[in-house]
């Protein structure tokens, strides 16, 4: 019905069209000339701006043949008296993507020029703009129609999602600047007839339509297709010169959806349905936040009647979210999903939300944006009017709305962004948490996060883990490959990538996005909750639970305690409680962890585990049938190398990760490992983590692998990991803590700043649960109690809990439901800290109520 529609209009109406009116109207020539005027900053960048086309203007004008013809046309393909078409492409790889960027090279210098023209009238800059719009326009009319339905493309022909970004989204905005000039009846230099020539509207209105009837029917929904392909549709549109045409079909950006495209309500709608947030990693949730930005930018510029910034204020909510998820390096983000580790701040998405904001008078999002610009102004991380170099990457091309749109001034104050204790992103299942020192030095920090969800590029991980430590991210994600490739789909995708549990040999995501549909791990508590502020300096953690039950061969309930322990402004580690069974006869359950570096040494005591060659232990996947993006080798284990497996064994075990190449001093992560009945240690080398640090992204990376015979629920893979710059850590030892064989914590023994303290981490699978020894009664799920050599106390956290007694101190809630609590001893008068009311029980008698 839509391509019946579009055929409708096949002659250009005669009518005063505005132009431009897609970026800038003429009413901001004399707005944007006396910014170019008043400010030194906005100056240097138009002098370097219009200096870079100086080469290729003078290049066109010198010979505007040869110039042109640099271009990828086909000459084998001409047809009689026929203007020659340009190259297709299927691949975009060596000498085809040379090509592809040229075509992309003279179409961001003619938007260039097309941007000089509005701003000096140089016919010049007109005449190169022209030029280059109409033989790009002859090339791909000189092409057959896309005849494939799904993705087919008029240039890339199998690929127009790519194709939409690269060449549909620039040649509206070039028609749109120049228009004036073709429309006084302004020449271009036609190539097939090597003489100036009036521009051929109704080709032009040709080319817009294709590119529309592309968008609206070639494409698929509920992804991030729709959001890529839509500066190509608006731009296509807005470059209709009939009115009533552009009114019928600017609607199916806004509101109307089809069978292959989303509109921006129901996109903004799928917002609210996952919290706020766009369902996918990081690196395609930020390209759809600023894509969608770029647009209600463009569209209330063209007609501020839209509103859309009021209208959707959920998606510029969303823009800053990878700067909230990063770790304390700054420099990466947590990583899940086809998504990449490294962090880099969106300033022009920044700076575009901060003018829309102004347009649309929303203060808050002035203050947000405002502020978080300045900051990083005043720490010397932004630079604002920097020509940004030349790009040929898969997206629409924006440098010049620096000069058309970003204010002279960010108005709002400098601000400290400290980031929060703990951060979630549900839809994925991520529940974060950070401890940052006082210290201000990132290789003091700590963080980590459990999560394991089901979205688009997702991946099948169960309920994975990340630790941070010593500026880095040791143990963490494996990464991804080159997409499509077996290595990606069978192991980078899958279980055996990521710190989680293999249950029975036999995890494995099934249906949903490329049959990798995992359930969504659940919040079972978390202190202190997302994005409040912490009771305590020191202490942290979550609960999450996680059922592994896709497929026939799991049938598993899981449960992952994460806990962070800070011990002094250098020292802490993590707690990691991992809880699995099945409801199968003859289960097992293998916790694996990735650690970068070139070593691990696994020991008991003192002494290193004898370990011995085990070559087919994880060989049960290989054979699988595997069909691209749709069947994998669950769990994808087959891919791990040098497989050195120990006798069963219940001691105590350590395992530590060293890595030679990330500093001076050697970084390490020790794992200190409660033993338990029926449990083989596992030592591998597994593919290279590449999302990891540049020394490490085509290592091996070490890999430890703990199966434990029959359930892991009473006694769960109990680990405290530290990472250690140099060779010694804080920690000197840990023992289980246990009550009738069922294990309820660790005690910890670590020497800080010369002295030595003892801690009794307290971790039950429920909050109703009581745990009693001679010195310590607990009711709760999490507790750390840190006590000095003389096993006096000094501070008291539960994270969930209603009563505590250690020796004759005693804490209650008042309501008999759990709570969370701080209390510091170690000054003359107690500080508490409390998220309800609670009595204090002293050591000398005291009783004191804290509402």
């Amino acid at each position: 019905m839509l391509v019946a529609f579009l055929c409708c209009y096949t002659t250009v109406i005669s009518q005063t069209v505005e132009r431009p009116s897609i970026w800038v109207k003429q009413a901001d020539k004399p707005i944007v000339l006396n910014k170019i005027k008043t400010n030194s900053e906005i100056s240097d960048y138009y002098k370097n701006f219009t200096k870079r086309v100086e080469n290729d203007l003078k290049a066109y004008l010198n010979n505007k043949e040869t110039y042109l013809k640099k271009l990828p046309w086909n000459y084998n393909d001409v047809k009689p008296s026929g203007f020659p078409p340009l190259h297709t492409y299927v691949s975009f790889e060596g000498k085809e993507r040379v090509q592809q960027n040229t075509i992309m090279h003279y179409l961001q210098t003619a938007i260039d020029c097309g941007v000089l023209y509005f701003l000096t009238d140089d016919e010049q800059y007109a005449e190169y703009s022209g030029s280059v719009l109409f033989n790009i326009s002859k090339g791909l009319l000189a092409l057959p129609e896309p005849k494939e339905n799904h993705n087919a493309g008029w240039l890339y022909t199998k690929d127009h999602l790519r194709e939409a970004r690269e060449i549909g989204a620039q040649l509206p905005i070039i028609y749109d600047f120049v228009y004036q000039y073709l429309n006084n009846n302004g020449k271009v230099y036609d190539l097939g007839q090597t003489a100036m020539v009036p521009y051929n509207f109704e080709d032009g209105q040709k080319i817009f339509r294709t590119y529309v009837d592309l968008a609206l029917e070639r494409g698929i929904i509920n992804c991030n297709w729709p959001i890529l392909e839509s500066p190509s549709l608006v731009g296509n549109i807005l470059a209709l010169d009939d009115e009533n045409e552009r009114k019928k079909l600017l609607p199916y950006f806004l509101t109307i959806n089809t069978e292959h495209q989303d509109a921006l309500q129901k996109i903004a709608e799928h917002y609210l349905e996952y919290n706020g947030d766009w369902p996918e990693s990081i690196n395609y949730s930020n390209g759809v936040n600023t894509f969608l930005t770029y647009l209600m930018t463009l569209l209330t510029k063209n007609d501020p009647s839209l509103h859309l910034g009021q209208k959707y204020p959920q998606i510029l909510e969303a823009l800053p979210k990878p700067f909230y998820m990063t770790y304390p390096n700054k420099e990466e983000t947590i990583l899940f999903g086809d998504g990449h580790r490294k962090y880099s701040p969106n300033y022009h998405a920044y700076e575009t939300a901060y003018y829309l904001s102004k347009l649309e008078k929303q203060e808050q999002f002035v203050n947000i944006y405002g502020s978080l610009l300045n900051s990083n102004i005043a720490q010397g991380k932004y630079k604002r009017f920097q020509l940004g170099e030349r790009s040929y990457g898969a997206r629409f091309y924006n440098e010049p709305t620096k000069l058309l749109w970003f204010e002279p001034k960010i108005e709002c104050s400098v601000k400290d962004y400290p980031l929060p204790v703990t951060d979630e992103l549900p839809f994925a299942g991520i529940f974060l948490q950070r401890n940052l020192s006082k210290s201000q030095n990132a290789e003091d920090d700590l963080m980590g996060f459990v999560g394991g969800g089901h979205y688009v590029h997702g991946h099948a991980t169960g309920m994975f883990m990340e630790l941070y430590g010593k500026g880095f991210v040791l143990g963490g994600k494996s990464g991804r490959s080159k997409y499509r490739t077996e290595i990606h789909e069978n192991y980078y995708r899958l279980f055996a990538s990521n710190n989680t549990v293999i249950v029975n040999g036999s995890s494995e995501g099934k249906g949903g996005w490329a049959g990798l549909e995992i359930n969504t791990v659940e919040k079972i508590a978390v202190e202190p909750a997302p994005k409040t502020e912490a009771i305590s300096p020191y202490n942290s953690f979550s609960i999450t639970r996680f059922k592994d039950d896709k497929g026939d061969k799991t049938e598993a309930l899981q449960e992952r305690t994460l806990g962070i322990v800070r011990t002094s402004s250098k020292t802490g580690y993590y707690i990691d409680v991992f809880r699995s069974k099945s409801s199968l006869p003859n289960q097992y359950h293998d916790y694996i962890y990735h650690n970068i570096g070139e070593s691990l040494r696994i020991a008991s005591g003192k002494k290193a585990l004898p370990l011995f060659s085990d070559k087919n232990r994880f060989l049960n996947s290989r054979d699988k049938p595997w069909t691209n993006n749709k069947k994998a080798k669950h769990p994808g284990w087959h891919y791990f190398e040098s497989i050195e497996t120990s006798k069963p064994t219940s001691n105590n075990i350590t395992a530590t990760f060293t890595a030679n190449k990330l500093n001076p001093a050697p970084i390490r992560m020790k794992a200190f490992i409660l033993g338990a009945e029926n449990r083989e240690y596992t030592s591998v080398l597994a593919p290279p983590t590449t999302e990891g640090p540049k020394p490490y992204k085509s290592a091996k990376t070490p890999t430890l692998v703990i199966r434990k015979k029959d359930e892991a629920w009473q006694n769960p893979f109990a680990l405290i990991y530290e990472p250690i710059k140099g060779n010694n850590g804080s920690i000197t030892s840990v023992k289980k803590i246990e009550q009738e064989h069922i294990f309820k914590g660790f005690e910890v023994y670590s020497t800080v700043d010369k002295a030595d303290i003892k801690q009794l981490i307290l971790i039950q699978d429920s909050n109703k649960a009581t745990f009693t020894n001679k010195d310590v009664i607990f009711t709760g799920s999490y507790a750390v109690i840190t006590a000095d050599e003389n096993n006096n106390l000094r501070t008291v956290y539960i994270g969930e809990g209603s009563y505590l007694k250690f020796k004759n101190t005693i804490l209650e809630s008042n309501s008999g439901q759990p709570t969370a609590v701080f209390i510091d001893f170690r000054n003359d008068e107690i500080n508490v800290k409390a998220k309800s009311s609670i009595t204090l029980k002293s050591r000398d008698n005291s009783v004191k109520t804290y509402n």
